[in-house]
């Protein structure tokens, strides 16, 4: 995953938790205060988002609402089943039958959900060990995009021209801006969910960058939609509840690694093809569209024992550890209520 997505994620988290509550005084409440002006400027000035419930996931049984500052989600974990999870099948992100998706083409289609696939393989390996078909695993997950607002192409491609010509940094335009919505879960050998996530943020003009594609804000949500389902397995609660810590040297390490060369951390994430490395870099500082800098790896056949990507609607809605379908209105677990 994008060593930015996280770490820029956990910065946003922090101020909108900690600022409000805290009494600052004196002459560092002007400044700490007119530092925080444009940050929140910015982030009013955002897609709108709305979580989805499609009927896409098993269950949505005991799902309880946590928003954050720019995103929006409802979950449930049952921690116990969670918190000895030690390895993990990424089943291919699909679309819902009902999904709304916008102006995406096919080629948007298969980016946005590839892009889900390899961060949320990448975030997860963090934590987890991520394990091919053929071999069992404690838990898998599968994702469904439902719904994609896409991006004002020609909007975009306006507002990076106008920031690179500038002479001071210039904000994106705040016309067109794209937003992603998908529902996620975790589910055991048996089939039984132990985990969901319904979660829609739209992008805003500070931290997200302008691309001239349609799929440029959902390609990039992407990451930021892995980083809190990755978190909500990790943590075994609120995805949206975190305070600001640093990340360790491992993860830094392998966070550049991933950024840079586009190989994934854990083998086994290969499955779902390279990152774009530093030409998504370099094509993202010139607002190129992602297509442009996409890896164009193939995945590997279900067939030689790994999960291959494969994002269409009415594609398999995923199978569980030992190869079961998720069952339907599993058991209620318990949601940790956000504070």
């Amino acid at each position: 995953m994008n060593a930015q997505h996280r770490n820029g994620m956990s910065i946003v988290r922090f101020v909108g938790r900690h600022c409000g509550g805290r009494r600052i005084r004196g002459g560092a409440a002007v400044i700490r205060t007119a530092a925080l002006v444009p940050l929140f400027a910015g982030l009013a000035a955002c897609q709108s988002a709305q979580v989805m419930e499609t009927g896409s996931l098993s269950s949505y049984k005991d799902f309880v609402a946590s928003d954050g500052m720019v995103t929006k989600t409802k979950y449930r974990v049952d921690s116990a089943a969670t918190k000895n999870v030690k390895t993990v099948h990424v089943i291919p992100t699909t679309f819902a039958a009902t999904a709304d998706l916008d102006k995406l083409g096919d080629p948007q289609k298969k980016l946005v959900a590839t892009a889900i696939d390899r961060s949320l393989c990448e975030a997860l390996s963090e934590q987890f060990d991520v394990v091919p078909i053929s071999k069992p695993a404690d838990m898998a997950v599968r994702s469904v995009i439902s719904k994609v607002k896409s991006t004002n192409a020609v909007v975009a491609g306006v507002s990076t021209v106008t920031s690179a010509v500038a002479p001071i940094p210039v904000p994106r335009i705040p016309i067109g801006l794209g937003s992603l919505a998908v529902e996620a879960e975790a589910f055991d050998p048996m089939g039984k969910q132990i985990a969901g996530l319904a979660w829609a943020r739209g992008a805003n003009i500070l931290t997200n960058g302008s691309r001239a594609s349609t799929a440029a804000d959902a390609f990039e949500l992407a990451g930021d939609f892995s980083s809190d389902f990755s978190a909500l397995l990790e943590k075994s609660g609120d995805p949206m509840k975190s305070d600001f810590e640093l990340p360790s040297m491992k993860n830094v390490k392998n966070s550049v690694a991933y950024a840079v060369t586009g190989k994934p951390t854990d083998p086994d994430c290969a499955v779902f093809g390279k990152g774009s490395g530093l030409g998504g870099i370099a094509g993202g500082a010139l607002g190129l569209p992602p297509e442009w800098s996409e890896k164009k790896n193939e995945a590997k056949s279900i067939a030689d024992g790994t999960t291959g990507s494969g994002p269409t609607a009415g594609g398999a809605k995923g199978n569980a550890a030992k190869g079961s379908e998720p069952k339907k209105n599993g058991p209620a677990a318990s949601g940790s209520k956000k504070t």
